[in-house]
C-alpha cells in the first residue's frame, strides 16, 4: 500500500469497555479498508483526538493500536453512541 491510499482511507476510532467488543470492531471494520485505533474509555479517546491531557486520566495504558495519531488536531467526521 502506498503512502497516498493509506492516507485516503478512513480512521475509524472505536471506544469500547468490552475488549472482546473491540477485537471485534477492530476484525470487521479493518476487513472493510478502514485504519482502526481502539481505546477502552471516552477518556482515552479525548486524549487520541487531542482533547483531553494525559495527565487528565488516573489511568496509563495508551491505545490498543500502534496507529494511533499523535495529540494534534483530528477531523471527527461521524460519532456514534
Amino acid at each position: 500500500m502506498t503512502v497516498v491510499d493509506a492516507e485516503a482511507r478512513f480512521h475509524v476510532l472505536a471506544v469500547d469497555d468490552s475488549v472482546i467488543d473491540r477485537k471485534l470492531i477492530e476484525m470487521l471494520l479493518r476487513t472493510s479498508s478502514y485504519q482502526v485505533t481502539t481505546v477502552d474509555s471516552g477518556s482515552k479517546a479525548l486524549e487520541v483526538l487531542g482533547l483531553r491531557d494525559e495527565g487528565d486520566d488516573s489511568s496509563s495504558s495508551s491505545p490498543t493500536s500502534s496507529s494511533a495519531p499523535a495529540h494534534h488536531q483530528v477531523l471527527v467526521r461521524l460519532a456514534i453512541s
